[in-house]
């Protein structure tokens, strides 16, 4: 397991897509080497290395939370607005309450790929507390709802205002990277099937529900996929009885199945 304790700041700019050119995956134990982990393991449960990090009123001290209230700015986020894009500044730190949004990287071929979606309770844009505040992904709204904002001098304030909510925050970002690392590393050995399994359960966990409403080629263009190519994986994927396809609606039919098919290399 990796400690994500060792992981400092440097390594945003060691995981970056356009760095994985050659070979990604030496590139990715490389970087664990580098950062003093003792052991990758690529076939890793993903819910359980990278899990959500408790933001509520009831895992942090009170005064934190009073502080946070006063500064939190409550705004609604529609669908498909881009919250902060890649190497571009991000100035606002968001908190997700029932709004959802995707990470999109760019691969070695500077195409967009969606990387991993965020639900409710989820950070966004967590990049907004590190020292240039650069982006190494762009985060664009999937599901419109409602957000809580961090902006200016609170960003600023949070290490010393809410130490224990900043420590968090930069763990969900030391995460992050190593997700982004994971998704690239494996990009050229994992079948079709294998990256809409990752994906469709993403959003079964992101959305909270079971049915999910997206056509064959929203897939393809999210996942830098041929729509035909898409296709054929979710006929796999019904084959196996994780999910039933239905015009523009999959349906999630086997939970442990289709994880299991996502981590099939």
């Amino acid at each position: 397991m990796v400690d994500l304790s060792q992981f400092d700041w440097s390594i945003r700019n060691q995981v970056r897509p356009r760095m994985f050119r050659h070979d990604p995956a030496l590139r990715c134990l490389r970087l664990a080497a580098y950062q003093g982990a003792q052991a990758v393991d690529v076939r890793r449960n993903h819910a359980k290395v990278f899990a959500p990090t408790d933001f509520t009123e009831a895992s942090l001290p009170a005064e934190e939370w009073t502080w946070l209230k006063r500064h939190w700015q409550p705004e609604r986020l529609t669908a498909e607005r881009i919250l902060c894009d890649t190497d571009c500044s991000s100035e606002t730190l968001w908190l997700l309450d029932d709004a959802v949004t995707a990470r999109i990287a760019r691969d070695d071929q500077a195409h967009l790929v969606e990387i991993a979606v965020d639900g409710p309770g989820s950070l966004a844009c967590g990049w907004a507390i590190s020292g240039d505040q650069l982006s190494p992904w762009r985060v664009q709204v999937r599901r419109t709802g409602m957000a809580r904002a961090l902006r200016g001098l609170a960003i600023e304030q949070m290490a010393q205002m809410a130490p224990v909510f900043h420590a968090r925050c930069r763990a969900v970002i030391h995460s992050e990277v190593l997700e982004l690392a994971e998704q690239f590393a494996l990009a050229r050995r994992r079948t079709a099937r294998s990256l809409l399994a990752d994906r469709l359960s993403g959003y079964y966990n992101a959305f909270g529900e079971t049915t999910i409403t997206i056509t064959h080629n929203v897939l393809a263009q999210r996942l830098n996929l041929r729509r035909a190519t898409v296709t054929l994986a979710l006929q796999e994927l019904e084959g196996a009885k994780a999910i039933r396809s239905h015009r523009a609606r999959i349906e999630l039919k086997d939970r442990e199945r289709l994880i299991a098919l996502a981590h099939e290399y």
